[in-house]
């Protein structure tokens, strides 16, 4: 099995395969309880379609959770960093950041 693992940039420790049993196990109970509803739901519509399309969509939906439950300094992080933001520190986002033709005198 591969482990697909996005790295952010404030690194995964932990990594979370792209499975079902993987994804439930790194979540919380409240969401471990709403990944079982989506994943059996979708497990019958599979069963009914023979389509496996909605048991991917839903491991494609929760997987992103599963990393941040298995890492959270990941949302520590951006959690900081959105607190930058708002006070207006825009350093965060590194580079220019400003649009260089919203210079109103160039006409």
């Amino acid at each position: 099995m591969t482990t697909d693992v996005t790295i952010p940039p404030y690194g995964v420790r932990n990594r979370v395969e792209r499975t079902g049993p993987a994804i439930r196990a790194a979540l919380g109970p409240e969401q471990r309880a709403e990944f079982e509803a989506d994943f059996h739901a979708a497990a019958v519509e599979t069963d009914d379609t023979l389509d496996l399309a909605p048991l991917h969509r839903v491991i494609d939906r929760w997987w992103p959770q599963a990393v941040l439950c298995a890492n959270p300094e990941i949302q520590a992080g951006i959690d900081a960093d959105r607190r930058r933001l708002a006070a207006g520190d825009l350093s965060v986002l590194g580079g220019t950041t400003t649009y260089p033709h919203a210079d109103s005198t160039a006409d």
